[in-house]
């Protein structure tokens, strides 16, 4: 039987076959398919709406999000027929997603019971408030979550929902409903199987990232009912075959949130390996090994990845709020952008800022200052100042925040990095990656495949599939078809550097605790 079973596997891998990875992001949802060398072959994409019913709100549509889903992955299936001439192997499906992003819908009819609330909306700050003055502090929670309470994490948004939309708190409490993130959402639909990946499950403030379970005081903390919870699963597993779209058939063999795929897109195996996606935020993690540590500078300890079967992976992460989403305001509300990739050009304009400094905190100030309370501001600003300043300082903005992470990470850990990975839209923008190296101080690595999420998730479908035995093995592929990746080394004089770092201290303390003088000039 054992011979037999070697046979099939050596028998498959020498067939022409496919993954595909389901990447649902913030902004948009794209299925890319992969081929047995983990190289993408095909790929489609679609955007859904950005729902702002208030300031500070953010919602998606569920049922929009899934017929994207539907829609890319038959399209990005028919584009691999067109390519082959006939029907494609696909040998498993990988989920990627934004990942604390919360949605709730009826067991029966599969409908959604409100839109789903985003990872940076802010409306449950009054609960964050209620639950640090219940336990005692922020930080108090972290020996079992690795999170401090913040608007962030899924538990705060479920309690809202359960407080403020009566069919929510009906539903959970009768056992008629079912909660998760987009990942168990995506999945239901495709399988109609109930689960979260572990990594997804440990942003959500309700579960022990030291036993991998939900927990018992956790869930009584925020009055969520164990059985409306989906099954936590690792990164690395079958998890049900999918029952509708072109792939139907074809087994669900992992699913891992956006940042954490990365993590392995980018082949951050080794403890302090660090990678940093800039897309509508930053998400820096630190590979920390089989141990979870503490953060005592601001950092999240949050679940890295776990194969089935194998001990899970620790990280370190520093979550930066706005990055891409910054460039998109400047053309968007500022109207100062004919489109956003305009800004690398004004912004080569200039050697500097000319004084200006912008900190985007729009929703607060994440890793590692966690100041929800914090708001946007420029300084200063002079009758010198021109467009090209403000695109030079929007962009020196989105390497400060990183700078600050990156520092956070080193103290935490004691590894000084060595080589920052970076991956995500924004790393095309060469005037950003060198501003990078330069204020971090540090060797930027950029891939010539950017879409290190999808492939962090079709390198775990590989593997839960079976066509790939390890990492290690996927990681060999990959080195030996890859392009050699394109370095970034810090050039500027310290003085400079220095310079950037008073200034841009000095503006992080001035935007914060600008609610709370609002309120009291009030």
């Amino acid at each position: 039987k054992a011979t037999v079973s070697v046979l099939y596997w050596q028998t498959i891998r020498k067939m022409a076959w496919y993954v595909a990875a389901v990447d649902q992001g913030t902004t948009s949802t794209r299925v890319i398919a992969y081929d047995a060398g983990l190289t993408a072959v095909a790929t489609h994409q679609m955007t859904h709406k950005q729902v702002t019913p208030q300031p500070g709100w953010l919602q998606h549509d569920p049922m929009e999000i899934w017929g994207n889903t539907e829609k890319c992955i038959n399209e990005c299936f028919n584009k691999v027929q067109e390519k082959t001439g006939s029907k494609p192997l696909f040998k498993g499906v990988g989920i990627t997603n934004q990942r604390e992003t919360v949605v709730v819908w009826d067991k029966a009819t599969g409908k959604p019971l409100h839109d789903a609330v985003v990872w940076c909306d802010l409306r449950s700050q009054e609960i964050v408030d209620r639950i640090e003055r219940k336990t005692g502090g922020k930080d108090n929670m972290r020996p079992k979550t690795g999170l401090p309470c913040s608007p962030y994490f899924s538990a705060f948004k479920i309690m809202w929902l359960m407080e403020n939309v009566p069919a929510v708190q009906e539903g959970l409490t009768n056992g008629t409903a079912l909660l998760g993130t987009i990942d168990s959402w995506l999945l239901w639909n495709l399988t109609k199987k109930h689960c979260i990946s572990v990594c997804n499950a440990s942003r959500t403030f309700l579960m022990d990232i030291n036993t991998l379970k939900w927990d018992e005081e956790l869930l009584e903390l925020f009055g969520v009912p164990a059985s409306c919870l989906p099954e936590i699963v690792t990164n690395t597993c079958e998890l049900g075959t999918a029952d509708t779209t072109a792939l139907a058939g074809t087994p669900v063999t992992s699913m891992i949130g956006d940042q954490h795929a990365a993590t392995v897109g980018q082949l951050c195996f080794e403890v302090g390996d660090t990678k940093n996606t800039y897309g509508t935020g930053c998400f820096l993690l630190m590979n920390i090994g089989k141990t979870p540590k503490p953060s005592t500078h601001g950092l999240l300890t949050t679940l890295c990845y776990q194969l089935k079967g194998e001990e899970p992976m620790y990280a370190f992460e520093g979550s930066v709020v706005q990055a891409g989403m910054l460039v998109t305001w400047l053309k968007e509300n500022m109207e100062i952008l004919s489109n956003v990739a305009e800004v690398e050009s004004l912004a080569a304009q200039v050697e500097d800022t000319g004084g200006v400094v912008i900190v985007p905190a729009f929703s607060g100030l994440f890793a590692p200052h966690w100041k929800e309370e914090a708001r946007g501001i420029i300084c200063g600003l002079t009758m010198y100042t021109r467009k090209p300043h403000l695109c030079r300082a929007a962009l020196t903005s989105i390497a400060m925040q990183t700078v600050d992470v990156v520092k956070a990470m080193e103290l935490d850990s004691g590894i000084k990095t060595g080589t920052l990975k970076v991956d995500g839209g924004m790393t095309v923008n060469k005037v950003l990656m060198q501003l990078q190296a330069d204020l971090a101080e540090v060797d930027v690595s950029v891939p010539d495949d950017k879409e290190t999420t999808a492939r962090g998730a079709a390198i775990c479908a590989a593997i839960g599939a079976g066509c790939y035995s390890s990492l290690q093995e996927a990681k060999d592929t990959i080195t030996k078809n890859d392009a050699k990746p394109t370095t970034f080394t810090p050039s500027m004089p310290a003085k400079v550097i220095q310079e950037n770092r008073r200034k841009w201290d000095k503006a992080i303390e001035r935007s914060c605790n600008w609610v709370e003088l609002d309120e009291q000039e009030g």
